[in-house]
């Protein structure tokens, strides 16, 4: 046994198992060993542009707890983490887990992450700027934090136990309030040299389209988003009223006037495919990924705008990358944030080297 599995068994983060029967084969039998994943989890916290989303997630990466809220921007960034801290203890009390069995708790946040200095540098949707998001929650659950930008978390989910799985490299897309996408490549996340890559909802898709918050022009945001779209739909007669933030139910109402042909929402649903695919097909050219995962509107569009996506895409990319293209919807839906700051938690402090220095 190395010392690295005896040090971990100390731990209790794993068992030894039963060797199988081996009949009349010669030489020591192997250890086999396996998580215990009843008795230690990590907790996670996704914040968003007026969502927030806590869980207790076990060393298997199943979620044994979750809540998820809305709030009202703005909102002071102390009084969002106070309100995620309220609903962690709540959720780990009817999970019945106590701190003594948390091991790390992992954070995704909107905007721009330090990793290294556990901040969130900004968020414009959020209206935030160097954030001690680690600190906070460091002195407030006592336990390890980890801070990580929420869409490289959720690829960093994909990648780990999603679509990605077993793959080297995978580009996430995420459309809410704003557009991210998360980069794995060669196996490892990718943030760029100022922890800014993969900003793709500021790629500029219309040169005389209207000022974004950024004080660009024409970005990608500014014509997908659950801001923008919900705001076509009422001007071609789909929704009677804009939905209020955070309303996640209002994607059917489109899916739905699609699968009933409706030309109104047919045309609507190809200018999103339109300034998807365009916007995909540079992340084509330039990364060659072997999946693009797509998340949040784009994963509750995906019945009417997947097929037209793997369709239209191909035949603008080198005939040698066409066949390896893969185009998918996320794998875990409304839990994919929650699921990615836990496993970028998991992956820091239980199957990294740091749970060796803390849980001795």
């Amino acid at each position: 046994m190395t010392n690295v599995a005896a040090e971990l068994l100390e731990a209790g983060l794993i068992t030894e198992v039963a060797p199988e029967n081996r009949g009349t084969q010669l030489g020591r039998p192997t250890t086999r060993l396996q998580l215990t994943p009843a008795e230690h989890f990590v907790l996670a916290v996704q914040i968003g542009a007026g969502v927030l989303q806590v869980g207790v997630v076990d060393l298997t990466s199943h979620v044994v707890g979750s809540e998820l809220t809305d709030f009202a921007l703005p909102a002071t960034p102390e009084a969002v983490m106070g309100l995620a801290v309220v609903m962690l203890r709540r959720v780990m009390g009817s999970a019945g887990v106590g701190m003594h069995q948390v091991v790390g708790l992992g954070v995704g946040a909107a905007g721009l992450v330090d990793q290294e200095q556990r901040i969130n540098l900004n968020s414009q949707n959020l209206g935030w700027a160097d954030v001690a998001m680690a600190d906070y929650f460091e002195r407030e659950l006592g336990v390890d934090v980890l801070v990580d930008h929420n869409v490289r978390a959720m690829a960093a989910g994909e990648a780990q136990y999603g679509v990605g799985r077993g793959l080297e490299s995978l580009v996430f897309v995420y459309v809410r309030t704003g557009i991210g996408a998360g980069l794995i490549l060669g196996g490892r996340e990718y943030r760029g040299g100022t922890h800014g890559a993969a900003e793709i909802g500021h790629m500029r898709v219309e040169p005389q389209g209207r000022e974004c918050n950024c004080g660009g022009i024409g970005c990608f945001e500014t014509v997908l988003s659950d801001r923008v779209i919900p705001a076509r739909m009422v001007e071609e007669g789909l929704l009677v009223k804009l939905p209020e933030p955070n309303d996640r139910t209002w994607p059917a109402a489109l899916v739905a006037a699609v699968q009933r042909d409706e030309p109104r929402a047919i045309a609507l649903r190809d200018e999103i495919v339109q300034y998807t695919a365009s916007s995909l097909l540079n992340i084509i050219n330039l990364l060659n990924p072997q999946v693009i995962v797509l998340g949040g509107l784009l994963h509750d569009l995906a019945p009417i705008i997947l097929d037209d996506l793997r369709s239209s895409i191909p035949p603008q990319v080198l005939p040698r990358l066409r066949d390896s293209i893969r185009i998918e919807p996320a794998s875990f839906g409304t839990e994919a944030g929650m699921i990615g700051a836990a496993t970028v938690a998991l992956d820091r402090f239980v199957f990294g080297e740091h749970v060796l220095q803390t849980t001795r």
